[in-house]
């Protein structure tokens, strides 16, 4: 219980603010999980409701709950859940229809640690890691070829079938909130531009050398921890990404 005459001059809405997310961060509470009525929490930390609402406001606003009236009170989960955003769409115009996508497999397989992705991902230097490569294909063929790498420690089990077949058919970020209970808060993108390698154009059956959109993307999870790598590689020569923020 929270004391309001302890000697702690932390304000008390900000002490049960920093306890609901801990509560969150240690998976008491799991994505969309309802927590208790407010009333609830003033009850049993002997608080004002004016305070209770203030630390779930606070909490609201940092992504870590969201509210639905009438309802309650929810822990957040991937916030791609909620918005209409994907990583991948793509138009030829603003008043296009968004192309159909399908995601092939390429592989899914355990990597020695590279050390610039192991320092972005904040691992220790000799830490492991899953490489899973996929494609994206659109009507006229393979337009995007992504690289993710992940840490094993933390996605054990990746490389099973059954989640090799997942990966054709639900995006890899809900997987892993489903399966691991890693939610995405935020993401990270860097975007340049790079003629194509070898590789890329075997992959996107292209010249080497055509010119492609990069985009480098960290993904992370709850208490700023990032939990992907992401590289990608996009022909927008017939169709363009597209953000909606």
């Amino acid at each position: 219980m929270l004391n309001r005459k302890s000697d702690n001059p932390t304000p008390v809405y900000f002490r049960l603010q920093s306890t609901i997310k801990d509560k969150i961060e240690s998976g008491h509470w799991k994505p969309g999980d309802m927590i208790p009525p407010e009333r609830i929490f003033a009850e049993e930390h002997k608080l004002s409701i004016g305070t209770v609402k203030k630390a779930i406001s606070n909490l609201v606003n940092e992504g870590f709950l969201y509210r639905i009236q009438g309802k309650g009170t929810f822990v957040t989960g991937t916030y791609l859940r909620k918005d209409k955003l994907r990583y991948y769409r793509c138009f030829s115009s603003f008043d296009d229809n968004e192309g159909d996508m399908n995601i092939k497999l390429l592989e899914i397989e355990k990597t020695k640690p590279i050390p610039a992705i192991n320092r972005l991902l904040k691992l220790h230097p000799k830490s492991d890691l899953f490489k899973i490569s996929r494609l994206m294909n659109f009507s006229k063929g393979p337009r995007i070829f992504s690289t993710s790498y992940l840490p094993q420690k933390q996605f054990k089990d990746l490389d099973t079938p059954l989640f090799r077949t997942k990966i054709e058919k639900i995006a890899l970020y809900s997987i892993l909130e489903e399966s691991y209970g890693v939610p995405t808060i935020y993401n990270q993108e860097l975007i340049g531009a790079e003629g194509a390698d070898n590789e890329t154009a075997d992959h996107l059956k292209i010249p080497i050398g055509t010119p492609l959109v990069t985009i480098e993307m960290l993904s992370f999870t709850y208490k700023d921890r990032p939990y992907e790598y992401r590289i990608s590689y996009c022909n927008t020569s017939e169709r363009k990404l597209f953000r909606e923020y």
